[in-house]
């Protein structure tokens, strides 16, 4: 089918369940965990593609799995009208690099 959309709170959860986020201030994060998507909207998938490449330590089991696969939405056909695929682009600020806020 067709991508017509990704649904980026399915992902968020499952990928929060993995350790990407934190419940409370506080807690750890896992730097090892994360997800790179594969697809974009209007793009042909066919059955047993990859769309989705799922970083993590551990197990992912069967619901985790599910909720992923309803994270993506395809169609018989294209979009009617696909959004762009490029947003914005955030440049450096142009001053020196200084230490991350988060290091200390």
């Amino acid at each position: 089918g067709w991508v017509q959309q990704v649904r980026a709170l399915p992902l968020a959860r499952v990928l929060h369940g993995l350790g990407a986020g934190r419940a409370r201030a506080g807690d750890p994060v896992n730097p090892r965990v994360g997800a790179e998507l594969l697809v974009g909207t209007g793009q042909h998938l066919r059955a047993g593609e990859p769309w989705l490449r799922v970083h993590h330590e551990g197990t992912l089991g069967a619901e985790g799995r599910r909720e992923l696969q309803d994270a993506l939405c395809l169609g018989p056909e294209p979009p009617r009208d696909p959004p762009p695929l490029l947003a914005e682009t955030i440049l450096p600020s142009g001053s020196p690099p200084g230490p991350c806020r988060d290091s200390q």
